[in-house]
């Protein structure tokens, strides 16, 4: 007697395919898991569809080669849309979702992992994807996918990345976060910052909020507001330490390094 493994819900049940299709393909066809809606709440009738039409094996990029590309905003059917400059901030919310549904309509879909308000990302919408080359397949069932990291680059969302991970490796007892091995080779200030690691056994309670950041092509410089406690050792009073951390960041060999950190309790 065969088991039905798959989920009674009938949603459920296409999420659970969509995973397997998704595994097969990463094994089969070496597609990357970036390729399948990271991080969007696309509809899993809709990522089914079109798991299913990538899955076949004539659908190979080679078929449309001879395919001219038009801009987005023609693809789309070229609609009215008001300038970003033109709108008050309580008219960009409705604005936004209009073009976003008119995206949809056509299977783009877009992506921003970066910190930015809905005015830049409307404006992101309307000024630059919409400039954007597509192919012209519009009765194509195969959707397009675009992230405005990758149109518009912006290094706001690496450097805040590298931050955070810093800090969680920096803080973690085990000197461990997510399999990598805490190591300050790099940091200009490596002594100070491994003196003041060693100097308690623990810390607790860490809480952070990365705070605004003065960025150019090759370097940075970002705070954050922090505060955790110190534990010294069994019957030790823990130090409670609260402020501002800083970090100083270089791009070097096409990834962002973290050069310099001081953290609340060290000396500047």
């Amino acid at each position: 007697m065969t088991q039905n493994l798959l989920p009674e819900d009938g949603e459920e049940s296409l999420r659970f395919e969509n995973e397997l299709l998704k595994i097969k393909m990463m094994a089969e066809r070496g597609i990357g898991a970036s390729c399948f809606f990271p991080g969007t709440d696309v509809p899993p009738e809709l990522e089914n569809e079109l798991l299913k039409i990538l899955e076949e094996p004539d659908n190979c990029l080679e078929e449309f080669e001879d395919i001219e590309t038009i801009p987005i905003y023609d693809f789309i059917g070229k609609p009215a849309f008001v300038k970003e400059s033109d709108l008050g901030d309580d008219q960009i919310p409705q604005e936004l979702e209009r073009i976003a549904d008119l995206l949809f309509e056509k299977k783009i879909i877009f992506d921003v992992l970066s910190k930015i308000n809905e005015r830049q990302i409307y404006k992101f919408l309307t000024e630059e994807l919409f400039q954007h080359p597509i192919l012209n397949l519009p009765d194509s069932e195969i959707g397009s996918h675009y992230f405005y990291e990758d149109i518009h680059p912006l290094n706001e969302f690496d450097t805040r990345k590298k931050c955070e991970e810093f800090i969680e490796m920096f803080f973690k007892s085990e000197e461990r976060f997510n399999g990598k091995a805490l190591s300050l080779e790099g940091t200009s200030n490596s002594a100070d910052l491994s003196n003041f690691r060693q100097a308690f056994d623990e810390f607790r309670n860490v809480k952070y909020e990365l705070l605004n950041d003065d960025i150019t092509s090759v370097e940075c410089n970002r705070k954050a507001s922090i505060s955790f406690d110190a534990i010294g050792g069994s019957g030790v009073e823990p130090i409670h330490f609260t402020g501002e951390a800083t970090f100083h960041l270089k791009y070097m060999d096409e990834d962002w390094l973290v050069i310099s950190a001081i953290f609340p309790g060290m000396q500047a």
